[in-house]
Parts: structure tokens; sequence; C-alpha cells
């Protein structure tokens, strides 16, 4: 019986400011991906669309800070921020 279940790739890296090269590396390299990513269940209240999205993430100041969406990407829409 054949399996045919989506594959789905999930990624959560906290790079350092040093290192902020890295993050633009990492999304050079996947955004021509994103043309093979599928909607599911689109325009419908469940409805799960591939993204890519860069944040500035502040939970490891004192105090911590909540994290700011900077860039983001969707399936079938491109750069949506």
């Amino acid at each position: 019986m054949p399996d045919d279940r989506d594959y789905r790739i999930r990624m959560d890296i906290n790079l350092p400011p040093a290192a902020a090269n890295y993050a633009d590396e990492i999304r050079d390299a996947l955004l021509p991906f994103l043309q093979h990513g599928v909607v599911i269940n689109e325009g419908k209240i469940e409805e799960e669309r591939g993204y890519i999205e860069i944040e500035r993430c502040g939970h490891r100041l004192d105090p911590p800070q909540g994290c700011e969406v900077i860039a983001r990407w969707e399936v079938g829409h491109g750069r949506v921020i």
C-alpha cells in the first residue's frame, strides 16, 4: 500500500548576533524549496501553509523579551513580511 503522506520539515535554530550571516545563508538555501510546498485545507479555518520565518529573539536577555518577526515567506504567497 503506497504511503501518500506529505513530508514536513521543521527547523528552529537560535543564532547569536555574531552569526547573523548564517541566518541569511540558511534562508537563501531554503527559499527555492517553497515553490514545491503544498497548502493543506486551503481557504478553510484549519488551513496549514508552509513558511520560512526569521525572528529577532530576546529570550536570552535579562529580563527576557519576546520575539519579533522580521521576515516571513509563505508557500503560494512569497514574502509577506
